[in-house]
């Protein structure tokens, strides 16, 4: 693990910042863990990211449907495996053919499936006072 950048979030600006920053250096079939509590903002990094990746249509909390795909010049995979429990239920997702289709995933609650793969960013937002520290991981 490696750790690539670092970045203090007192804004909505400060957080549109650290998504271009993602946007500079993801390229297709990156995969994105985000690591942050209920509110983070988690959901709205994945938004801006849509956004500045022009996609067709404006990202939203996937907790219900699991998976939304996002069209666009370069396509964004969301997925948030907040409500399964056990790893037949991932299964039963065909998340493994998603990842190798030339988007850009990113995963919300991934506890699940991190295990399973080998190469992958990880976006840790926490909460420091009034304050969101994003920090960007590369694995291996």
């Amino acid at each position: 693990m490696k750790i690539l950048h670092q970045q203090i979030s007192r804004s909505i600006e400060d957080t549109l910042k650290f998504a271009r920053y993602l946007v500079r250096i993801l390229k297709p079939n990156d995969i994105v863990l985000l690591e942050g509590d209920l509110g983070s903002g988690k959901t709205l990094l994945v938004k801006q990211i849509c956004n500045l990746l022009k996609t067709k249509d404006e990202a939203a909390s996937p907790s219900f449907a699991i998976i939304h795909q996002y069209n666009g010049p370069t396509p964004v995979n969301h997925f948030d495996f907040y409500r399964l429990h056990d790893e037949a239920e991932l299964d039963q997702l065909g998340w493994e053919e998603m990842l190798n289709m030339g988007a850009i995933t990113f995963i919300e609650w991934s506890q699940l499936i991190e295990k399973h793969l080998s190469e992958y960013y990880k976006v840790e937002i926490k909460f420091q006072g009034g304050d969101r520290i994003f920090v960007l991981k590369k694995y291996p």
